[in-house]
């Protein structure tokens, strides 16, 4: 089949399976400055990071019958978060999609 030969050829590359995936994982390690450690292997700093709307504090203004509070919908990466990203630019940049 020509799905299996292409699956071959690309083994024989050598390559890993998180070089054939554009989501990988990572742990932030700091948040000032923000470094994430990419996949137990390498750490990237806040020059190589885009951070998605679900990463990023977020709190709103509610009011119901009269009263009014606030609630947070997403708080800020703190150390130790597992964050799921997209690798993009052949890994010059990773957008931090969420938290995993």
């Amino acid at each position: 089949m020509a799905g299996e030969k292409l699956a071959k050829k690309i083994k024989e590359q050598g390559r890993s399976d998180n070089d054939l995936s554009d989501l990988v994982f990572g742990v932030v390690t700091s948040t000032s400055p923000l470094r994430i450690k990419v996949d137990s292997r390498f750490e990237i700093g806040s020059t190589h990071i885009i951070l998605s709307r679900m990463v990023k504090p977020l709190t709103v203004s509610i009011t119901i019958d009269d009263k009014t509070g606030s609630a947070t919908v997403f708080r800020a990466l703190r150390v130790g978060d597992k964050v799921r990203m997209l690798r993009l630019q052949k890994g010059q940049v990773y957008y931090v999609l969420e938290r995993g």
